[in-house]
């Protein structure tokens, strides 16, 4: 019997002991009277309860948070058993309001599964909600799964106000991967001089309003095993010049829904990542990209929308493309194409790409854009698939 093949019984003891529970408050109902043959073996003959503590967590390891919590219900057993588990993941998506004024908030759900979590490490805990919460009980959160050497922090809220992140996260020891999604206007990222995340190998900042051009090169060269690092609409307001210089980056992804104008925002940003293999970059011009030694990149995605003329755009892109220049697979979105369509004999300044065997092209009208695929075509010489996504004729 495999474990997988445990879960249906194991839900149907789940079942079985709140039907136990409604017959004792209504010991007389006619659906109540008689158990079915597989009811009483099942209630006679407890095989799950009976496993080892480390069988029993591996099989709770099947199930949502929730799920597992409710089986507290099962056995005295089962009562404690919960407050071990290694994988906490809670999002409210699966808490949907009853509309009971005696209903907990899911907050407060988290603040007990956190709290009650008994002395044994926590691998990954990851929260997601839409309410708004209070900095400080965020922090309690972190501060509270540091004491059980968690490996895998993301958290994906929504604040009451701006958050100052506790100073014993950023020297971290047991930190493997953390994902902070802190969704308030303006989360200026505090990042203190006292930092140095040991063993971080994944980083992804979302809504997060970088400080200072020093800080943020601190917090990125504090990083010596970062292999993952995205960065999703962040605020680069405060920048002039971001220097990503990670030697063991393998994943680089930069997203910006934000239209930025000039008078807002000027930055340069240098990367520097002799390992990368994968690179998705989504931003406005008005940030000027400049990657050095990107030898080993296999992957790119390249999308850069501007409002500016043909002399605004023509380094940004060109340069830009030229540092991705030893790419295998190559996607340009269409934004893209818009600019490259302002260059002036681009067939002269676009770089040729002599290991690239795979192109997408994001393509809104084909007919304006035939003269660049034909020079892209040209610079690719050893081109094997050719793709088109959402073309319009």
């Amino acid at each position: 019997m495999t474990f997988r093949s445990l879960i249906p019984l194991f839900r149907r003891q789940m079942g079985d002991r709140k039907r136990q529970r409604d017959d004792s408050v209504h010991p007389h109902s006619s659906e109540n009277i008689e158990l079915s043959e597989e009811q009483n073996v099942s209630k006679g003959n407890d095989i799950i309860s009976s496993l080892p503590g480390n069988v029993l967590h591996h099989i709770l390891s099947f199930l949502s948070t929730k799920d597992t919590i409710r089986t507290s219900i099962l056995s005295t057993k089962w009562e404690y058993l919960w407050t071990s588990i290694s994988n906490i993941d809670l999002n409210d998506d699966t808490f949907p309001p009853t509309g009971k004024k005696e209903d907990r908030s899911f907050l407060d759900f988290v603040d007990r599964v956190v709290i009650f979590h008994d002395m044994s490490d926590i691998k990954s805990l990851s929260i997601k909600s839409s309410e708004l919460v209070n900095p400080s009980r965020v922090n309690s959160w972190i501060s509270d799964s540091m004491r059980h050497n968690i490996e895998e922090l993301n958290l994906s809220l929504r604040l009451k106000a701006q958050p100052v992140l506790p100073c014993h996260l950023f020297t971290c020891q047991s930190l493997v991967t953390l994902k902070l999604c802190m969704n308030w206007t303006n989360w200026s990222l505090k990042v203190p001089s006292l930092t140095h995340f040991w063993n971080l190998k994944t980083l992804e900042l979302s809504y997060a309003t970088f400080s200072d051009d020093n800080s943020t090169q601190h917090l990125f060269s504090s990083c010596p095993v970062l292999q993952e690092l995205a960065l999703l609409n962040c605020g680069w307001e405060n920048l002039k010049t971001m220097t990503i210089c990670i030697p063991t980056l393998r994943r680089l992804t930069i997203e910006n829904e934000t239209r930025w104008t000039r008078d807002v925002l000027s930055c340069v940003t240098k990367i520097y990542a002799a390992n990368l293999i994968h690179l998705r970059c989504i931003s406005s011009l008005v940030v000027d990209f400049r990657l050095y030694d990107l030898c080993l990149l296999v992957e790119a995605s390249i999308g850069l929308y501007n409002n500016y003329s043909a002399e605004d755009v023509t380094p940004q892109v060109l340069g830009l493309l030229s540092g991705v220049v030893n790419v295998k697979r190559l996607s340009i979105k269409s934004d893209t194409i818009k600019c490259l369509m302002l260059v002036e004999n681009l067939l002269d300044h676009l770089p040729t790409f002599y290991n690239m065997i795979h192109l997408e092209l994001n393509l809104e009208f084909y007919g304006l854009c035939f003269g660049i695929l034909m020079v892209l075509l040209e610079k690719s010489p050893k081109l094997e698939f050719l793709n088109f996504e959402k073309v319009r004729l």
